[in-house]
């Protein structure tokens, strides 16, 4: 894969109330898949025995602080939606994320000389797609 900056991202939060642009003013994104494990391990076994079983993945924004009300209303702890991660823009073949989710909560930063921003958590709620546009 080609080296690339953040600067295509685009990134969106789909809920009932609407679809939010948010690429312009994000600051970081983080996308964790992750996959929990049941143990095989039994009798004799000298290793840890492990059978992947259910999937999982969180995701967590930072943006500057110019929302308004209403964004941060649709960042409400527990409010549903798809987030949709692309970090190189719409381009085709480059990588999409779809990832269904609630918001844990919309939590400001206040700074005394730098630029406000925002944090918010997302929590994974069935099946994700980690693929291209």
């Amino acid at each position: 894969m080609a080296e690339f900056t953040g600067s295509a991202l685009l990134l969106s939060w789909i809920t009932t109330a609407g679809t939010q642009t948010l690429g312009g003013d994000y600051r970081t994104v983080s996308w964790n898949p992750t996959v929990a494990y049941a143990d095989t391990t039994a009798g004799a076994d000298t290793h840890v025995g492990r059978l992947p079983t259910l999937k999982d993945a969180t995701a967590a924004v930072t943006l500057v602080d110019n929302q308004g009300t209403a964004t941060y209303a649709s960042f409400q702890p527990g409010v549903g939606g798809t987030l949709i991660i692309q970090p190189e823009g719409t381009a085709a073949s480059k990588r999409k994320i779809t990832f269904p989710c609630y918001s844990d909560g919309a939590v400001p930063s206040y700074t005394y000389n730098d630029t406000t921003t925002v944090s918010i958590n997302f929590t994974g709620n069935g099946s994700f797609t980690d693929g291209t546009n």
